[in-house]
């Protein structure tokens, strides 16, 4: 009787110890109880993996934030190439395509490239990098990099710092060296008029001053200082009116330009400052 009623206390305390434990209690042939750990479950069902082929560097998500600020209908930027082929600079990406030998033999232009990098300082203080590449087939081509700052307030914006780099003209098809400094004044007067003045000093050797192919094309850094008027037509297009003294190694003398050019932005495209 005594053995009976010790057996069923030990099943009573072995349901409890069941429903409080992680493991099942049995009892063998000899009466004893023994404890089996209980078999664990696992949930299998992961969620599906999601990621974006996309990929940006912090500095580009940091750069297209302070851009989408002032110009709120700013393309979005997508870029679907692998990450091993995200760089920070266009001017690397040839290196990483298979396809460079092909572009270059097709197209002397193929590697051209302009690039602006913004650092700002503070609030009003902006540290400006532009690097450029142009190649005019037949007449010569450019490559240059242009750090400066650039400081703006309510109406006025200031600009300064160097440029350098190489060029080549079919008078010298050896790359040479350029280089200088250059100047930007800004001052809105009105909400329809803008006062702007600039001025240029580039140096590059006595040969190649006087070489016509770079003498006749705008897009070489040339010595020169001028101011204008800029005229405000409507939120997307201005009009700008002034005079420009450009350095002739030649004649040795400042010439003057008359300057009529438009400005503004048309859908992605951007014409002037």
């Amino acid at each position: 009787m005594k053995r009976g009623i010790s057996i069923l206390i030990l099943i009573l305390c072995a349901f409890c110890l069941h429903a409080q434990s992680e493991f099942t209690w049995t009892m063998n042939k000899e009466g004893k109880m023994i404890a089996l750990p209980k078999r664990a479950e696992f949930n299998l069902n992961l969620p599906k993996l999601q990621y974006n082929t996309m990929y940006l560097t912090s500095e580009r998500q940091i750069l297209d934030a302070q851009l989408r600020e002032f110009i709120p209908d700013m393309r979005e930027y997508t870029d679907e190439r692998p990450m091993d082929m995200q760089i920070l600079s266009s001017a690397y990406q040839p290196f990483f395509n298979t396809y460079t030998p092909m572009l270059r033999r097709v197209s002397p232009m193929a590697l051209d490239f302009h690039e602006v990098s913004l650092v700002p300082i503070n609030r009003n203080l902006t540290f400006v990098v532009t690097g450029q590449q142009y190649t005019w087939p037949g007449v010569g081509g450019i490559t240059r990099i242009n750090p400066e700052l650039a400081w703006h307030d309510e109406r006025w914006t200031l600009s300064g710092g160097a440029f350098a780099g190489r060029f080549f003209t079919p008078f010298n098809p050896s790359p040479q060296l350029m280089g200088g400094f250059n100047a930007m004044a800004a001052y809105d007067v009105t909400d329809w008029m803008t006062v702007r003045g600039w001025g240029q000093y580039a140096f590059y050797g006595d040969k190649e001053e006087k070489n016509p192919h770079m003498l006749m094309n705008p897009f070489y850094n040339h010595t020169n200082v001028g101011g204008a008027f800029e005229f405000k037509i409507n939120d997307g297009f201005r009009l700008g009116l002034g005079v420009n003294y450009e350095f002739n190694p030649v004649r040795g003398k400042m010439e003057r330009q008359i300057l009529f050019y438009p400005g503004g932005k048309i859908g992605s495209f951007r014409i002037g400052n």
